[in-house]
């Protein structure tokens, strides 16, 4: 195999690992440990979740509003059907994101759940593959939205 090819394997698993270790991140509430898969400042659009439009911060902040959003419940992100596409130091990985969302403080609605798209732009640095942008594109919602602070009918 010809050392490009071999490169382009490697990076498209490294890629593959930074998703994933994000969505595990989340789930272990290892903020210190998600905030290590983003560039320093980060682009996100969570339109279909929030009803928010895109928007440009820093990846502290990003990790903050996930922090706070997700912190007090039980979570499990499962990441699965990469497609990465790469170009030099750039590269792009749409995937599907399934999260399950469980507040134990509720007797009953206690679960929000929702299946999405995901495409995040990384960027090769000399710590690695970072996330760069990440889009969430909704396909369905289950649950009590209520529970996720992120979520449009939690306000």
């Amino acid at each position: 195999m010809e050392p490009a090819a071999l490169q382009a394997l490697a990076d498209h698993q490294a890629i593959v690992d930074t998703i994933v270790r994000w969505a595990s991140a989340l789930d272990a509430k290892d903020w210190g440990a998600a905030r290590a898969c983003f560039t320093d400042e980060v682009e996100t659009d969570y339109a279909d979740l929030r009803g928010t439009g895109s928007e440009r911060l820093s990846a502290d902040a990003f990790v903050e509003l996930r922090r706070n959003a997700l912190e007090r419940l039980t979570t499990h992100h499962m990441s699965t059907n990469h497609v990465v596409t790469l170009d030099g130091d750039r590269a792009t990985c749409a995937s599907a994101m399934l999260i399950h969302r469980l507040d134990p403080g509720r007797e009953r609605d206690n679960t929000f759940d929702t299946l999405a798209h995901y495409t995040h732009v990384l960027v090769r640095t000399p710590h690695g593959w970072r996330i760069t942008r990440v889009r969430q594109a909704v396909a369905w919602n289950r649950g009590n939205a209520a529970i996720h602070a992120g979520a449009v009918g939690a306000r």
